[in-house]
């Protein structure tokens, strides 16, 4: 600090020991706490004053957000997120900020009518209740145009894990062949001998019905 003196101040010892003890105090500062807008690094407490300040509280992504890494995301992709909203993008992005897997389909895509749209979501890690759900659609209404209506919400519940599975079907089936009853000789006695005989063999196969 002593050589951005003015040449007046700079030949004076007592300013030269005043700017040594400025710059020790000066390099004990902490600084960091100024430096709010380095998302990544601020402190967990800062970060609802910001996801206020970008407008991502509540049903915006802020409620949804289960830990300080999904928070953080959140902010830092809010002014993209806010310049998009009203498109199914944007939809689609604030679930993939918030680690939610989610697809929207047009009307058209699936034959509905139309300005009508749907969302499939696959949630691996995390259950799901009648609360979480309602939540999750108000999510989607947040970020929706106002024209558009949503016409269904679908969860699917999957399990992904490490461990192999081995499983084994196994189909059998019997087959039954059924033949008439077959008789040896037919005799009859009477006056007149007048006799007529048939023999005739059927088979019949019975199937299992099928789907």
């Amino acid at each position: 600090m002593a050589d951005q003196l003015p040449p007046v101040l700079a030949g004076d010892e007592r300013f030269a020991i005043l700017c040594e003890l400025l710059q020790e105090e000066f390099d004990s500062l902490d600084l960091s706490p100024m430096l709010v807008y380095l998302v990544d690094v601020v402190p967990p407490q800062v970060l609802p004053h910001l996801a206020d300040q970008f407008h991502v509280m509540g049903l915006e992504g802020w409620r949804y957000a289960r830990d300080d890494q999904e928070q953080r995301e959140l902010i830092k992709r809010a002014i993209e997120l806010h310049r998009y909203k009203g498109t199914p993008w944007a939809i689609e992005q604030v679930l993939v900020t918030l680690n939610l897997s989610g697809r929207v389909s047009e009307w058209y895509e699936y034959g509905g009518s139309p300005y009508r749209f749907r969302v499939d979501i696959e949630l691996t890690d995390r259950g799901i209740d009648e609360a979480t759900y309602d939540a999750l659609v108000d999510l989607i209404r947040e970020y929706k145009n106002k024209r558009s209506r949503l016409d269904a919400l679908t969860v699917a519940l999957t399990n992904r894990s490490q461990v192999p599975v081995i499983a084994a079907a196994l189909i059998g089936g019997e087959i039954t062949t059924i033949y008439p009853l077959q008789l040896d000789g037919v005799e009859q006695a009477s006056p007149m001998f007048i006799g007529a005989g048939l023999a005739t063999i059927e088979i019949t196969t019975i199937y299992p019905l099928e789907a």
